[in-house]
């Protein structure tokens, strides 16, 4: 498999983790050990029905083993990373700590999306919006001054279209988005959770024809031009067969006339899975019949979307279009409408939780946890902070005297926990950024209210993980991931890769068994729809393919198409009853096709380096079979069979 990445893995580990620092209910009977570590049944029955649907009494039995036995391997490899100490490197300890927070969105209170929320963004789904805006850019923490002359100027614009000025002219000139050369600021239709919230807001609240603004964002002030609003349409399922192009004008031309031509085959009947395998440039979907995942407005390119909604009914096909990838032609395979609320409630959740608009609702949270921790802020302490910073701050040098008297002030209070003027400027010393354009005074504010908010939500996540069964399990999954992901690149991936004489040394004491080579001819194959092409082809084999390719699609592009192929004897009829080197014609249904036999092999092994990437593989599942050997022995497995029993007798009764 050589190596998967962490993410992918991270993924998949969720099947076969378990609660390692959570110590389980006194009443919770032990499943097993791993040498003199007990390993519950709680844990286990959780993640067992986690990833599985209940056994039948028939299946219990079989299920649970197999199950089982993954587990049990888990904890032998996890077990041994923390034994090695690697928890307690620096690089795992900061790796896990970012997990943690991003595992801990879900639970924490500033995350937990409302109903109104997510009713608002699932009612303007139904509707899709085409606007153009003009940007005036404005530090989102920037100077006053700067600010409100940012303001000024998207005012006075917007005065200058309301007077008649051309909208897209005017977005040419003074826009600072950058494609509005280009596009005149037009956007193209959107719908929610596609434009940071403040924009969605201004074009859902106006109707078409509307100049609204200055509208402020993270961006800056946006002098925004409503043109239509029309219901949304939908997700739509398609495949398609596309001609890369360059973007010099004979390559246009040139893709443009294969895509006519492929066309053209499909009007006349050509099947489309054919001519997109052989044609299509698209090399993630060919094999697949070009097909491509659901989308909707606003996720790919306009013209190929544009094309794409106008079929319809099902199996149509378009003409030929041009988007910036090159020339497509698009088979409609399904459509559907906006899906029902339930069905599109927990994606929702989550892109709401990470938008703008999650701001407010992380305000009215911090206020509710201010209550419920008891906090309270020391006014005379926080009304004197100003007088510790100074000019360096803007430069992101300042630094504190560790000798101060006055660190040990108390700050605030929340939870029980006093936080000192220490614990704010060790906060300061690791955050500040350069701030050229704003004030001291601001800057201070900004430091301190991030500090009070980090501080109010770091209680909140210490009582999540002492008292969230939920959370803690999940927290354990990312945590013995990332142990087994850097145990498993050291102990197997990386040793398979490196070790070429382990390597060479597996590949000749398995190749007879795994890496055999039937006979087999070498041939070069050649494809056509005219004979007398193919015929012209078997006269001129002393060129190469990409000479004939020249030769014969110069005028027509998809006269001849050719490859170079290895064939197993048994694994292709024609060729079984053509072995022998020369030539022969097939004709097929709508094609004939030109075999070339170069030369007759024996049977025998693969080479080595013809499958290196499969020997590798194969490689390190050895390499994994004899460590788990190893680690079985360091810490031998103990079942408790009756618990086991009475477990599986759950399931059949």
């Amino acid at each position: 498999m050589i190596q998967p990445s962490r993410f992918l893995l991270l993924i998949l580990l969720v099947s076969f983790s378990t609660l390692s620092f959570a110590q389980p209910n006194q009443d919770d009977q032990t499943l097993f050990q791993l040498g003199d570590e007990p390993f519950g049944l709680k844990v286990f029955n959780y993640y067992f029905l986690k990833n599985s649907d209940e056994p039948s009494a028939d299946s219990a039995k079989v299920k649970v083993t197999e199950y089982l036995d993954l587990y049990v391997k888990f904890r032998l490899k996890v077990k041994e990373a923390v034994a090695l100490g690697q928890d307690q490197t620096s690089e795992f300890k900061q790796e896990f700590e970012t997990y943690k927070k991003q595992l801990a969105e879900p639970y924490l209170t500033q995350t937990k999306v409302n109903d109104e929320m997510v009713e608002e963004a699932y009612a303007r789904m139904k509707q899709e919006v085409s606007a153009a805006h003009i940007l005036i850019k404005s530090e989102e923490q920037g100077n006053p001054e700067d600010t409100l002359k940012a303001y000024n100027k998207a005012l006075e614009i917007k005065n200058r279209i309301v007077n008649r000025e051309d909208f897209a002219t005017l977005a040419a000139k003074e826009s600072d988005d950058p494609s509005a050369k280009q596009n005149g600021g037009y956007l193209g239709y959107f719908s929610a959770l596609q434009m940071v919230y403040p924009f969605e807001n201004a074009v859902y609240e106006n109707q078409p024809g509307s100049i609204v603004g200055p509208v402020k964002t993270r961006f800056g002030y946006h002098i925004i031009e409503i043109k239509e609003k029309r219901a949304a349409r939908g997700e739509v399922l398609v495949a398609h067969i596309m001609i890369r192009s360059n973007p010099d004008s004979a390559s246009i031309i040139a893709a443009k006339d294969k895509a006519t031509s492929i066309y053209e085959n499909l009007k006349s009947g050509a099947d489309w899975n054919e001519q997109c395998r052989l044609y299509s440039d698209d090399v993630r979907t060919k094999k697949q019949g070009g097909r491509l995942q659901w989308f909707g407005t606003g996720n790919l390119v306009p013209e190929f979307e544009s094309a794409a909604f106008s079929l319809k009914s099902n199996g149509d096909i378009s003409e030929p279009i041009q988007t910036r990838f090159g020339w497509h032609i698009i088979q409609l395979i399904d459509k559907k409408g906006v899906p029902p609320l339930d069905e599109v409630r927990a994606d929702l959740e989550s892109k709401i939780s990470r938008d703008t608009r999650a701001a407010d609702k992380k305000s009215t949270a911090l206020s509710k946890l201010k209550v419920s921790q008891n906090f309270k802020q020391y006014p005379a302490v926080r009304d004197q902070l100003i007088n510790y910073f100074d000019s360096t701050l803007l430069d992101a040098n300042w630094s504190y005297a560790k000798t101060n008297a006055d660190l040990k002030e108390t700050l605030f209070v929340t939870n029980e926990v006093p936080y000192k003027l220490e614990d704010f400027f060790e906060f300061v010393e690791e955050k500040q950024k350069k701030r050229k354009l704003t004030a001291l005074p601001v800057y201070v504010d900004q430091l301190y209210n991030q500090f009070e908010e980090k501080s109010i939500f770091d209680e909140e996540l210490k009582l999540i993980e002492a008292n969230n069964y939920d959370y803690q399990m999940v927290l354990d999954e990312y945590r013995s991931g990332i142990l087994l992901f850097n145990l498993m690149e050291k102990e197997v991936w990386n040793k398979a890769m490196v070790d070429s004489v382990g390597l060479e040394g597996f590949y000749e004491k398995n190749k007879k068994k795994s890496y055999k080579l039937a006979e087999h001819v070498v041939v070069r194959r050649f494809v056509s729809k005219d004979s007398t092409v193919l015929q012209s082809v078997s006269l001129q084999l002393d060129k190469s393919n990409s000479e004939l390719d020249s030769l014969f699609n110069s005028q027509e592009p998809l006269t001849l198409q050719t490859f170079d192929e290895k064939i197993e004897n048994g694994k292709n009829d024609w060729l079984d009853e053509h072995w022998e080197v020369g030539t022969s014609i097939q004709k097929g249904e709508n094609y004939f096709t030109l075999w070339s036999v170069v030369s007759l092999q024996p049977d025998g092994y693969k080479p080595l380096e013809d499958i290196k990437g499969l020997v590798i593989s194969d490689y390190q599942n050895e390499l994994e079979k004899q460590w788990l050997k190893t680690l079985s022995k360091k810490y031998p497995l103990k079942l408790n069979r009756s618990v086991l029993k009475s477990y599986i007798e759950e399931f059949e009764n």
